[in-house]
């Protein structure tokens, strides 16, 4: 990969070097590598395996098959023997982490720093009156965007092929309340990674109600309260154009009472008609959530 910083901190982990490599073009980045091989490299492929998907688990199984075989052979043609002791596999990566006292909850917050930090992206979602930071994954492993989803408590929407012969790709994407999860998974992230979290949260500045609502302030709504005021419905039409009746509310709410700083009060919710940060495209299916 291209961030030295990352590949450095595995390299470590490994006790191996750090190779540069050649720029398969003159405008791309330089790519960096570090390498482990034979026993050590099968001892890590055991451990890591109950954490990857199927993709990978296949490849993992390959590999060492096939360098069971190999180092079968060259033992045999050594000793005079078909007799081969297996690989013993290493110990459970799940146990060791509960012996030093690792939650689940810890392990899959590192499982997800990981995916992001190699797949992820951490970016602002801005429109003319506010910014939300949003986290964003694709990939075409559905298994391990599922599972991403669940970590993440959102769904998962499946994109078609945007070219001929490419295959589908899965989003799982959060916005808002992103922000929790850039402050809790930045001191996992790279360097890059980090700079994107802190240019997105730079930008947030919500907007609370002092004192929101049990239910929806619209006449006739007896739905709870979502967010400004307003239910979950209610909300998310309120930035159309012709619900001018539920915007009227909305600023209503919205507008600073005697005594308060209008800072801590919600702003009328009004949204531009694009976005840097596009959701999940139009032609995108929705899966069922993952639970």
């Amino acid at each position: 990969m291209t961030d030295r910083d990352v590949v450095e901190r595995v390299a470590k982990l490994f006790g191996r070097a750090v190779v540069r490599l050649r720029r398969r073009e003159p405008h791309h980045k330089v790519p960096y590598a570090t390498t482990i091989k034979g026993a050590p490299a099968a001892q890590l492929m055991y451990a890591v395996r109950p954490f990857l998907g199927t993709t990978r688990e296949l490849q993992i199984d390959l590999a060492i098959s096939s360098w069971q075989t190999r180092r079968g052979r060259r033992r045999s043609e050594a000793a005079g023997s078909d007799s081969l002791s297996p690989l013993e596999p290493a110990a459970d990566l799940w146990g060791a982490l509960r012996a030093h006292g690792e939650s689940q909850e810890a392990c899959d917050r590192v499982w997800i720093a990981g995916l992001l930090e190699g797949e992820g992206s951490f970016i602002a979602n801005r429109d003319a009156r506010s910014s939300y930071p949003v986290i964003k994954v694709e990939m075409c492993e559905r298994g391990v965007i599922e599972r991403a989803a669940r970590l993440l408590d959102t769904k998962v929407w499946a994109v078609p092929p945007r070219r001929e012969g490419w295959l589908p790709t899965y989003v799982a994407q959060i916005a808002g309340r992103a922000a929790k999860w850039m402050r809790e998974l930045r001191p996992h992230m790279g360097l890059r990674r980090t700079a994107a979290i802190d240019a997105a949260l730079s930008t947030y500045h919500p907007i609370r109600l002092i004192a929101p609502p049990l239910l929806c302030v619209v006449e006739g709504c007896e739905r709870a309260h979502r967010a400004r005021g307003l239910c979950n419905a209610h909300y998310c039409r309120s930035s159309r154009p012709q619900d001018r009746q539920v915007r009227g509310l909305h600023e209503l709410v919205s507008r600073p009472g005697e005594g308060t700083d209008a800072d801590d009060n919600a702003a009328p919710l009004t949204r531009s008609s694009s976005s840097f940060v596009p959701y999940p495209r139009t032609d995108a299916v929705e899966l069922v959530r993952t639970s």
